[in-house]
């Protein structure tokens, strides 16, 4: 049996995950930084670069030798991601790859964001390479990134559009801190604002609050931008402090209008895509993917237009090491041989050279 091993540390999840040639996980390893950042509101670069340090040969350990002596291929997130992080599971794998005389891929993290909604639920297969629609519109929506590609294969990727300023998650994460809610804030939020009677499961929202929808116009492209979606927020909270009841129910209110502006931003770009390029298929990933109000309002919407939407298994939105050793099993399935690679901080598909 042909077992294929990825580790996964460009942010402050450290991932260990070996899979066999049919994509079934034959071992899935995870160490949480979470509450580790917690107290500072976000994460700490340097402090999670150290802690990956300590946590890789730790969870490594805790493999079966019989397993390892069945991998045959080694990858590793090599970019995007946090300088310190990604350098720590290079430079871990680059040992492991020299200890058993086996190959090394550097593997992208968004690349692996973009397949994980063909996955199975590790238990079972997912799609082979032959099965996956090409080409097909995918949006990816993390704490870091909000980018939408037109995916023609493994390694043909075009960048459509991506955030001029602050992604998805990172609005949530800082309108959460605002509200004093605490960090990640994604879930807390989507918590809030189901308390709000005005707001539907399809994020139609009723109530006082009138927030914009950024980049709406064409002109824009298939860019996006949340600073000033950012701020309508917070002169919002400002003129409410200290000017309402206590027991005022406004704060879900505005985080439902404020979850209703970013999946009519986001699907507005999406439906522009299929009809500009002409896909059966849509797809969205990544850690704000996970969202109660984007999954429902998205499958009701391209039920609609007459396309299908695929979506990751919530346990793989968030950042994980077994969407990259499916990754690095597509790979092989195209084809695509290793090569030299070094850590790449800014590293996203469809860039001019980013798969050489």
């Amino acid at each position: 049996m042909r077992v294929l091993c990825a580790v996964e540390t460009s942010f402050d999840e450290t991932g260990i995950a070996l899979c066999d040639s049919a994509g079934l996980m034959r071992a899935s390893l995870l160490s949480s930084q979470v509450e580790l950042h917690a107290p500072y509101g976000g994460c700490v670069p340097e402090l999670a670069a150290r802690t990956h340090l300590s946590d890789l040969p730790q969870l490594w350990r805790h493999i079966e030798p019989e397993l390892t002596s069945q991998i045959r291929h080694i990858g590793v997130t090599s970019g995007p991601g946090l300088p310190g992080c990604l350098l720590a599971g290079v430079n871990f794998c680059r040992g492991l790859a020299a200890h058993y005389g086996l190959p090394l891929y550097g593997l992208n993290h968004l690349q692996g964001h973009i397949f994980s909604p063909f996955m199975g639920n590790g238990s079972e297969p997912g799609d082979s390479l032959a099965d996956i629609p090409f080409p097909h519109v995918a949006l990816l929506v993390s704490g870091g990134h909000t980018e939408l590609f037109l995916v023609r294969g493994v390694d043909d990727i075009e960048l459509l559009g991506q955030t001029q300023d602050d992604a998805v998650g990172e609005l949530l994460d800082k309108v959460s801190a605002m509200l004093g809610l605490g960090y990640p804030g994604g879930a807390r939020l989507e918590k809030l604002a189901r308390e709000h009677p005005g707001m539907t499961e399809l994020a139609d929202y009723e109530g006082e609050f009138e927030l914009p929808v950024p980049m709406r116009s064409r002109k824009y492209g298939y860019n996006f931008s949340y600073s000033g979606l950012k701020t309508a927020v917070r002169n919002q909270i400002h003129e409410r402090i200290g000017k309402v009841q206590l027991g005022s129910n406004w704060q879900a209110s505005l985080v439902a209008a404020l979850f209703s502006s970013v999946v009519e931003s986001l699907w507005f770009k999406l439906e522009r895509a299929v009809e500009e390029h002409q896909v059966s298929l849509i797809t969205a990933s990544g850690g704000v993917a996970i969202n109660g109000f984007i999954r429902a309002a998205f499958a009701d919407r391209a039920a609609k237009l007459g396309v299908n939407l695929r979506v990751p298994h919530p346990r793989h939105c968030l950042d994980n090491a077994e969407m990259m050793a499916w990754l690095l099993k597509l790979k092989l399935e195209a084809g695509i041989p290793p090569v030299e690679f070094d850590a790449r901080s800014n590293w996203v598909p469809g860039e001019p050279g980013w798969n050489e």
